[in-house]
């Protein structure tokens, strides 16, 4: 009879777990759920070997493999905590995850793109991969790298054109000839390189301007700011290059919050990356649920359910932010400055969140969480810095909402960065920027 308990309550776990998903509960409900579920069905297990009962050395043989087994995740935890392991790369690695994910050591920039590689394929958009969806680009993708690890795919040696920034610029679900660089290119008539990497901030972004775009004698270099997580990147790579060097931290006006540091933790976590990937697996009995997401109905009446991070659209300014900015001011004002004394027109784009562009143009289902979000201030606070130091900025957010508003796609569905149009979009301001200063 206690075997036949367990069971059921194994069985009604899954059940719940199994309705949740189905009708519209948020996604940290139907993960505890199916947490629970795991549980359960793990000591229905050991109760159907004969423990929990009068049996006492089955008992003490599950206490003792239970112990065996909170005791080696706990080993495994520390690692990821201490940074020694991130399980998510070692989870892309054994599920061969596709797409152009490969990363080599860099005694300065932590990390960069190897170079010369040529990869072709459908990968997952990160929205998909974030939220355990199975949905991948609508075509396939080329990504190629030149020598020094960048997105060209030819070896550059002059450069009228510099654009640096993040996966923005770098092109994530963009194939080569839709990158915002290639499509510069094409409309400007001259020599252009494409100096992002995805996970880039804007001190790494500095050392690539000093050691690859300033002998490459450009007329213009077109920095992209992303504020979905530019200032977080800052904060990782100094993270990295401390443990690295083992070198203390620099000197921060507040420390980096609490939540931010949980959930860098629990993205690394060996505990949340099985799940994740057991989640994957069962995806049929318990779908992965996701009600951050609305209806957009473009121009031609095509309707598209465009997912939306919480993370980038719910954060506020506070100390920690404020501080993180004066780094990026910093490194804003020495970039200028160095274009200044080579007679480089610098200017700084702004790059608005998915959210912040189309959160006006969609249609949210009922108890959508999103209709209660209100994205930062950061464009007020960057467009400051750049007044202080004397630094154009040219804001994308502004005519990309206008544009959303016409009905144009400018972002993936399912991906927090542009589509081809959205590359295009940007390039156009670039283009024009360069014919009208520069020329």
């Amino acid at each position: 009879m206690r075997r036949l308990r367990w069971l059921l309550a194994a069985a009604a776990a899954w059940g719940t777990a199994a309705v949740l998903a189905r009708t519209g509960f948020a996604a940290a409900t139907v993960d505890a759920t199916y947490a629970g579920a795991l549980l359960l069905s793990y000591v229905a297990l050991w109760s159907l070997l004969g423990a929990w009962g009068a049996d006492r050395r089955r008992t003490f043989a599950a206490i003792a493999v239970t112990l065996a087994i909170v005791l080696g995740l706990a080993f495994l935890e520390a690692g990821a905590a201490w940074r020694h392991v991130d399980f998510r790369l070692v989870r892309a690695a054994i599920t061969h995850a596709e797409g152009p994910n490969d990363f080599v050591d860099d005694p300065v920039l932590s990390f960069r793109r190897p170079p010369h590689v040529r990869w072709r394929g459908w990968p997952l958009t990160d929205m998909a991969a974030y939220f355990n969806l199975p949905i991948r680009v609508d075509h396939p993708m080329t990504f190629s790298t030149d020598a020094r690890g960048f997105r060209n795919q030819a070896d550059v040696a002059q450069a009228d054109i510099a654009l640096v920034g993040d996966s923005y610029v770098e092109g994530w679900t963009l194939s080569d000839d839709e990158t915002i660089s290639a499509d510069v290119e094409r409309r400007t008539h001259t020599s252009v390189v494409n100096l992002g990497t995805a996970g880039y901030g804007s001190l790494q972004e500095l050392q690539v301007l000093e050691r690859y775009a300033m002998p490459l004698a450009p007329k213009l270099v077109g920095w992209f700011f992303f504020e979905g997580n530019d200032l977080d990147d800052d904060q990782i790579f100094e993270n990295a290059m401390t443990t690295r060097t083992g070198s203390e931290p620099p000197a921060r006006a507040a420390p980096e919050p609490l939540a931010h540091r949980w959930r860098a933790l629990v993205d690394r976590s060996f505990t949340w990356n099985t799940l994740l990937e057991l989640r994957r697996l069962t995806d049929a009995v318990v779908p992965n649920a996701v009600n951050t997401y609305g209806w957009f109905r473009d121009a031609d009446g095509v309707q598209h359910k465009m997912y939306f991070y919480d993370f980038y659209a719910t954060r506020q300014i506070t100390e920690f932010e404020r501080a993180r900015l004066q780094v990026t001011a910093d490194t804003l004002r020495r970039a200028a400055e160095d274009c200044r004394r080579r007679g480089i027109t610098f200017v700084v784009y702004y790059v608005p969140i998915k959210f912040r562009v189309y959160r006006d143009s969609v249609t949210f289902p009922p108890r959508s969480p999103c209709e209660k979000w209100t994205p930062w201030e950061l464009e007020r606070e960057v467009q400051a810095v750049c007044e202080r130091a004397g630094i154009r900025l040219v804001s994308l957010t502004g005519p990309m909402r206008e544009a959303a508003h016409r009905g144009a796609l400018l972002y993936e569905p399912a991906d927090s960065h542009w589509n081809a149009a959205g590359a295009a979009f940007a390039a156009d301001r670039v283009a024009a920027l360069y014919q009208g200063c520069c020329r």
